[in-house]
């Protein structure tokens, strides 16, 4: 296949499209890979990337491409705490802003279909705090 990996058009469509967000009064943030700075308590992460050629059609090949994406809400264990509603509300307005992603011109390469699904929340607890992260799966077909 001589068309490029499509990884870094993916996330940059993505980011382009969440970064900044402002959701019931926070700002979110999205990074790439990882988050170094422990006082940010909420943001989107763009996680793991998988790609397949497709070679099911003779006259081109296609990239089967995916991403996770994950939503990551922070609270100091005090009080009632540890809502998972903030998480709940990014997680659905990426999920909006994410439902139909166009690929940079100048990476040569087309969104084809795509696919979103929701595996499974996690939520974490210490002495300290709680964590929720939610995640969002895209499955493409990119030409």
């Amino acid at each position: 296949m001589n068309k490029s990996l499509p990884d870094k058009y993916v996330r940059k469509a993505i980011f382009t499209a969440v970064n900044g967000i402002t959701v019931d009064g926070n700002v979110i943030n999205c990074y790439d890979s990882r988050v170094t700075d422990e006082s940010i308590q909420n943001y989107v992460l763009l996680s793991t990337q998988s790609n397949e050629v497709d070679k099911a059609n003779k006259c081109e090949n296609h990239w089967e491409s995916n991403i996770l994406i994950e939503v990551f809400t922070r609270y100091q264990m005090t009080g009632n705490t540890g809502s998972r509603l903030l998480a709940d509300n990014i997680l659905d307005e990426v999920r909006d802003l994410t439902n139909v992603l166009v690929l940079d011109v100048a990476s040569g390469l087309e969104i084809i279909s795509q696919r979103q699904s929701f595996p499974s929340d996690l939520t974490a607890t210490s002495r300290n705090e709680i964590i929720n992260r939610k995640f969002l799966r895209i499955e493409f077909i990119i030409n």
